[in-house]
């Protein structure tokens, strides 16, 4: 597990709120739906507000975070801009969970 990193306990993710971390001087939403648990950066690529205080929404089959400061929009899967004004995606991280410790890497895409 040399390249996952320790940001948090599994029993500190309360279902469907965004929980801030910080991963290698980075910010980091971490987000529970049900089983599943994802983590993008926590700021959006417009002007760079908090996404953990923006609004998310877990239901239908495209869960999101919308950036409370100009309304973009970010898929929680891979950090993909749903709607503008941002035009780049927030990185994201990989997200395993191994006795109740919650570890996270940066998602290296091909």
């Amino acid at each position: 597990m040399a390249d996952w990193t320790e940001v948090a306990f599994e029993a500190d993710l309360v279902d469907g709120k965004p929980t801030r971390v910080t991963f290698d001087d980075e910010s980091v939403l971490l987000l529970r739906a049900g089983e599943d648990v994802f983590a993008i950066r926590n700021q959006c690529t417009h002007q760079g507000a908090a996404l953990d205080k923006g609004v998310v929404r877990l239901s239908g089959s495209v869960r999101t975070v919308t950036c409370p400061a100009h309304g973009s929009m970010f898929r929680l899967e891979d950090g993909k801009v749903m709607r503008p004004p941002a035009t780049r995606a927030v990185p994201a991280y990989d997200v395993k969970i191994d006795e109740g410790r919650v570890f996270v890497r940066l998602r290296v895409y091909p």
